[in-house]
């Protein structure tokens, strides 16, 4: 007998307090279950959430388009139906197709391409594939995609991807025309690096638009829950051994391309030094992650944090450190993460 008054109402069954609600009212958004007297967003919020983002993408801010569609198809994803967060697809695509149809086709294609990235990354979180060397393919095929749409449509107009890109070099250094020798040798520089580099331009973009989307879904998913997904944090990051290997085969190619003349070494050259850069992205990434590992396991605070961070990406564009550390913990192993056997192992055991 319990001494606690009861005020002659029949005592509640064990295991039916408020903290334990039905797994069917738990989503992969907070606030799907009511916490607090607060209720989660709706589907048709969601779906116009996968719209804002479809229209942020045609804007100056497009790259804050993937952070609402993410968040917003997580939201359409809680139903677990595929014609509905098809629905929200579409939402997003048809929305940023239409805003940016008056800007020209290369515009339709950029925005399209950043909503379809931030789709794929949700749904390769909905079914737990949301790693490292699948973020590197979906970057990789989305700024394939958007050099093969852009390649098309400048072909129709009688030019080059390559050749538009000078044409803009062309203007800027002719409103230069006057300025310093510096000055001038410093645009000589840049328009050499540009005509190589002028893919990686859209290796960014895609990139970005993965980021973003990364960061729209951490802020949907918070913590997780044991039923729902949640994002990996950077200090898990861990690349696959294949994206040393096209590392190694892409620096093989710039060796070739730098010493070898002719039309084929220098097409060799262009997307061995491409693949290097976007790469070298990824690396980078690692070795930020072993960074965070690091400080952590120090205890030290948000402000030293970030400013070992900014160093960090300082000695990253200089001197490429971060590159280096991350390309170097894919042997080393700094953080002693489960690989190979191991991560198999454990892999057996969760399922």
């Amino acid at each position: 007998m319990s001494g606690r008054p009861t005020n002659d109402l029949p005592t509640p069954p064990q295991g039916t307090g408020r903290s334990e609600l039905p797994s069917e009212k738990r989503g992969i958004v907070p606030g799907t279950a009511p916490q607090g007297g607060r209720q989660g967003l709706s589907l048709p919020a969601g779906i116009a959430l996968c719209a804002l983002g479809g229209m942020v993408a045609t804007s100056t801010f497009s790259l804050l388009g993937p952070v609402f569609l993410a968040y917003g198809y997580l939201v359409v994803a809680r139903g677990g139906d595929g014609k509905v967060r098809a629905l929200g697809a579409l939402a997003a695509v048809a929305t940023a197709v239409v805003l940016s149809f008056s800007l020209g086709a290369s515009a339709v294609v950029s925005s399209v391409v950043s909503c379809l990235v931030a789709v794929v990354a949700c749904e390769a979180l909905l079914a737990g594939r949301l790693t490292p060397g699948l973020g590197c393919v979906v970057v990789g095929a989305a700024a394939l995609c958007s050099i093969g749409a852009d390649s098309i449509v400048a072909s129709a107009q009688g030019t080059t991807i390559k050749e538009t890109v000078m044409e803009a070099l062309d203007v800027i250094e002719s409103s230069l025309d006057g300025s310093t020798i510096a000055v001038g040798t410093v645009m000589s520089g840049i328009r050499a690096a540009m005509s190589v580099l002028w893919p990686f331009s859209y290796v960014l973009a895609s990139f970005g638009s993965y980021l973003f989307a990364t960061i729209g879904m951490g802020m949907a998913t918070g913590r997780g829950t044991e039923e729902g997904p949640v994002v990996p944090r950077l200090v898990t990051y861990d690349l696959p051994l294949w994206v040393v290997g096209a590392l190694v085969v892409s620096a093989a190619g710039l060796a070739v391309g730098i010493t070898v003349e002719g039309a084929l070494p220098h097409a060799v050259l262009v997307v061995s030094a491409n693949l290097v850069m976007a790469l070298r992205l990824a690396f980078a990434a690692q070795g930020l992650a072993v960074l965070v590992w690091l400080l952590d396991s120090k205890g030290l605070s948000p402000l030293v944090k970030g400013l070992v961070g900014a160093l960090a990406l300082y000695l990253e564009v200089q001197f490429v450190v971060m590159t280096i550390v991350g390309l170097v913990d894919v042997w080393a192993n700094f953080r002693h993460l489960p690989r190979g056997v191991e991560a198999a192992a454990d892999a057996g055991e969760t399922a």
